[in-house]
């Protein structure tokens, strides 16, 4: 199995190396829509001046001529290369649409996610800085949970993975309400995973809920 893989990475990695040659155009087959910079969130691929870049942080960087400057930074999807660039408020960026593909997340390892097609049961390892959403959403990873593989196709394949919107997590312990929070309806638990989250009051350690991962909120029993 571990030849295989090794097998497999082996040949994506030719294939960026041949997509690195090659510029990014719409006879690759995307599509694209229109955001503001301001609205730019880690993860999304932008087309930047005909290559895909990844977003992977956003700073307000001061203001320019009266009008508020975002600072991006982007990590180029196929070198990998990072760099830096400032855009006004009232500019637009065009992002572009992805396919995208379930995968079930294994583990994590050497700042890899290695991840593995439910339909063809072929493993991918991603970087761990290719995972759309913030850093502190990762708490809610799981082995065996089912996520989103965004691909950009047919070259350079996958470049973004993301949590699903909702899954189960059980309830390792809820906090004790104290006396003078006696009003308090929602109290901090912790998950069996040991991401935190806020709950109910009549929610129970033991219990399985639905946790929002988009809003990391309490959705409600499983």
């Amino acid at each position: 199995r571990r030849h295989m893989f090794r097998t497999f990475a082996f040949s994506r990695v030719q294939r960026l190396r041949q997509a690195a040659r090659l510029p990014a155009s719409p006879a690759s087959g995307c599509r694209w829509y229109q955001v503001s910079p301001n609205s730019a969130r880690p993860g999304m691929v932008i087309d930047l001046n005909g290559s895909p870049q990844i977003v992977v942080s956003k700073d307000h960087g001061g203001t320019g001529r009266g009008q508020a400057v975002i600072k991006l930074t982007f990590k180029h999807a196929v070198t990998g290369a990072r760099s830096q660039e400032r855009f006004r408020s009232n500019e637009s960026l065009e992002v572009m649409l992805l396919v995208q593909n379930e995968y079930q997340f294994l583990y994590a390892a050497d700042g890899k996610a290695h991840l593995m097609n439910m339909q063809t049961f072929e493993e991918l390892a991603m970087d761990m800085d290719a995972f759309e959403g913030s850093k502190d959403k990762m708490a809610f990873l799981e082995d065996g949970m089912t996520v989103t593989v965004q691909a950009l196709e047919p070259e350079p394949g996958a470049i973004s993975w993301r949590l699903p919107p909702k899954h189960p997590y059980k309830v390792a312990s809820v906090e004790s309400r104290v006396a003078r929070d006696k009003g308090a309806t929602y109290l901090p638990a912790t998950l069996e995973n040991g991401a935190k989250v806020s709950v109910p009051d009549f929610v129970k350690p033991g219990e399985t809920i639905i946790v929002d991962l988009e809003n990391a909120t309490y959705a409600g029993r499983a």
